[in-house]
């Protein structure tokens, strides 16, 4: 079934339970076996499940039966921003924290008793009840089955559903060395040392070795709270309550209880708590916390604000345009989320090779232990400590945590520079790409025109070509029409509203104002429906070389002028096209408006190839053409005119002031209109990219190296279990350097 398919449902879960990347992997297998689920992805670090399944097949009951059948808890995250995760992760981390506290008490004492395992600390001294072997039973029995109970409990579940993980290989390798170390002691065979010929014990490498791992999914536990700090962050930034205003009247409501057309009153100093439209009042308003635009910006009648932004100085009624889980922040929370739990094809490769890592290991150990069996008969121990560290240290921890950690933190690192990915797997993707489209207006320009120049025919008003103008213009969302329609209003003049209203993209636009139909736009437009004009081509040609946009009108067939609008162009595009250029990319310009206004803003900010006169289709077409020529392609665009091509490009990217539908067609947004974000999301792609490498190359390098060493018995089972936890930690800190990473 086609994921469009309006029965299909998309849901995410919390999954726990999980201790290693053959869980994941045996979660997806398993769901995607069963009718009715589309798909499936498991994220390890987040502990998140995305399911797409056909809501006529099957429910999230049967979805959450399935996985407490494969042994792990499930639960719905039913209401996004709701604080009950975070607490929850809390309270995780105290449960960890608390297991490894006790777990570590009980074990030093066995501890202890290690130091006369070897000659050179054999004047160490040591208490004689910790070398009695009863007393270490008793030590280390509630760590193996009370501390440790939970490797069984999933050691059960993962066989019974034939498949393995690390709980298995804690498992064999602790009740190993427990079981051998309990048989010596019940048959007098234990000794305090090994100096008198008689055979030592073992509990203190089963105690250990579950300390360790406590201990390292403890430290794993904080580090991972750190790499959701920008989740955090975002929702921290929603309010909780909302002052309503009604008739002259306020009242505090949960912000669960406005919806959209409500008027809410918003005070200096209070959060936005909803996006819309300001109807009253004049205020700063801080919205780095969202957009990352250090400077306030001044709001007043008729400015758009963002849920999240800081009211600073003074009193703002707001017209509720979206609020709860409709706005800008809950919108990037669930972005973030969602890019953060999706799994990039680097990471698919990973689970492949954890899937099978399990079994192999088990393998490996039972030819470990066969080997020193016979290479040294008469000494059971030495086989048996020797396949326990072959099965604890090739546990596969770190190639499950190598992937999604650094998504995590790549995301988040973006995030906070305004740059927000739909999924994973576009961060991936970025740092392949060697071609930059942009589009002109609101893109490489600031989307703030300014009406500069009206020339009205014979016979015209300059007002009633404005008047007119501003009418037909009134429905679009263009900001050459919204340029105009502000114009006008600033001066003064009544504007009545259209009837009927047409956009015709790349050409410009139709209406019906009063019992006239207004045509505005380009020379083919006007040309098209049968206008004929006189106007002197050297002027709008000098216009035109002037960067201005020139816009021409008619009204019933007749021509009555034209408007010409300038757009400035920010620095930042100018130092956009240059870093990019640093980057090696190949920068180009694609745009609608004439050839001459064109190339004079490209000549400004130092892009050479240009495409003039291009309509939405021709767009599309133009990207992939730069595709069958081997091109990786990202789009830039913040028009509904935008949206084909930004969905046809290898990555489209769309500024997140554009409008709705380029927004969604685009695999990154960028919050701010700044061009810089597309050179900070190539460089944050290409350093999460290199830094799952090494987490990846450092987690296979370090399990091929250190299982000759420990089937050799260079490393002791504690060693193992030490080395294994800290290759899990080494990865998530390694993903942790993206936070300072230069971009």
């Amino acid at each position: 079934m086609s994921l469009n398919s309006p029965y299909v449902e998309r849901s995410t879960f919390r999954v726990t339970g999980m201790t290693c990347a053959a869980c994941a992997a045996r979660i997806e297998k398993a769901l995607g076996r069963m009718e009715g689920v589309d798909g499936v992805t498991v994220n390890l670090a987040m502990e998140r499940m995305a399911v797409a399944f056909d809501k006529e097949k099957i429910g999230v009951p049967q979805i959450g039966e399935k996985v407490r059948q494969l042994g792990y808890g499930m639960q719905e995250l039913a209401r996004e921003g709701s604080e009950g995760g975070e607490l929850s992760g809390d309270e995780e981390r105290r449960r960890l924290r608390n297991r490894f506290l006790w777990s570590a008490l009980l074990t030093l004492p066995l501890l202890w008793t290690m130091f006369t395992h070897w000659s050179f600390t054999s004047s160490v001294w040591v208490p004689e009840l910790f070398m009695d072997p009863w007393f270490q039973f008793a030590m280390a029995a509630p760590v193996q089955f009370w501390f440790g109970r939970q490797f069984y409990f999933g050691a059960y579940r993962a066989l019974r559903g034939r498949s393995a993980n690390m709980d298995v290989l804690v498992v064999l390798g602790t009740s190993a060395a427990f079981f051998y170390s309990h048989y010596l002691t019940t048959t007098g065979a234990a000794a305090h040392g090994h100096h008198d010929g008689h055979t030592m014990l073992y509990y203190e490498t089963s105690a250990m070795i579950i300390t360790i791992v406590h201990l390292g999914k403890w430290l794993e536990a904080l580090a991972k709270k750190r790499t959701l700090s920008a989740i955090r962050r975002l929702h921290e930034l929603q309010a909780k309550t909302v002052t309503l205003w009604a008739g002259g009247s306020t009242r505090e409501v949960p912000l669960e209880q406005v919806s959209a057309g409500d008027i809410v009153l918003i005070r200096p100093g209070e959060r936005v708590p909803v996006d819309g439209r300001v109807v009253a009042g004049s205020s700063a308003v801080d919205e780095s916390t969202v957009t990352g635009e250090t400077d306030p910006a001044d709001k007043r009648e008729g400015d758009r604000v963002l849920a999240g932004s800081i009211n600073k100085t003074g009193a703002l009624r707001v017209h509720t345009k979206a609020a709860g889980s409709q706005s800008t922040v809950a919108r990037m929370i669930k972005l973030l989320e969602e890019a953060q739990s999706s799994k990039p094809s680097i990471q698919r490769v990973a689970d492949r090779i954890a899937s099978v890592f399990v079994p192999v290991i088990v393998g490996l150990a039972a030819v470990t232990f066969a080997y020193w069996y016979f290479a040294a008969p008469g000494d059971p121990a030495a086989p048996l400590i020797r396949a326990i560290s072959v099965l604890v240290i090739a546990c596969p921890c770190a190639i499950g945590l190598a992937t999604p950690t650094s998504i995590l933190v790549g995301t988040g690192r973006a995030a906070a520079r305004g740059v927000w990915f739909k999924e994973g797997r576009h961060l991936e993707q970025m740092h392949l790409i060697d071609t930059v489209v942009l589009d002109k207006t609101g893109t490489i320009t600031e989307g703030k025109p300014k009406l500069m120049e009206t020339a009205a025919a014979p016979g015209i008003r300059p007002e009633e070509l404005l008047r007119i103008t501003a009418a037909a213009e009134w429905n679009s969302e263009h900001p050459l029409a919204q340029a105009i329609v502000s114009e006008a209003v600033r001066q003064g003049i009544t504007v009545p509203q259209p009837s009927r209203f047409e956009a015709i993209p790349g050409y410009g636009i139709l209406a019906l104002v009063g019992d006239s139909e207004v045509v505005v736009g380009t020379r083919q437009l006007l040309q098209q429906h049968g206008v004929p004009m006189q106007e002197d081509p050297k002027r709008i040609g000098k216009l035109e070389a002037k960067r201005m946009t020139v816009l021409f009108v008619a009204v019933a067939g007749r021509y009555i002028g034209f408007l010409a609008l300038q757009d400035a162009i920010p620095v930042s595009s100018k130092e956009a096209v240059k870093r990019l250029g640093r980057l090696g990319l190949d920068v180009m310009m694609m745009t609608g408006d004439n050839e001459r206004t064109a190339k004079a803003i490209a000549g400004e900010i130092g892009i050479r190839e240009v495409y003039a006169n291009v309509l939405p289709e021709e767009k599309v077409a133009i990207v992939r053409r730069l595709q069958q020529k081997g091109r990786r392609v990202a789009m830039v665009g913040d028009g509904m005119n935008d949206a084909a091509a930004l969905a046809a490009a290898d990555i489209g990217i769309a500024v997140g002031s554009g409008t709705d539908i380029a927004i969604e067609a685009a695999d990154v947004t960028l919050l701010r209109r700044d061009l810089t974000g597309v050179a900070t999301a190539v460089r944050i792609g290409s350093k999460t990219i290199a830094n799952i490498r090494q987490n990846l190359l450092f987690a296979l390098v370090y399990n091929m190296l250190s299982i000759p060493f420990a089937a050799a018995g260079i490393l002791e089972p504690w060693m193992a279990g030490t080395a294994m936890t800290l290759s899990s930690i080494s990865v998530v800190c390694n993903s942790l350097r993206l936070h300072r990473a230069s971009v």
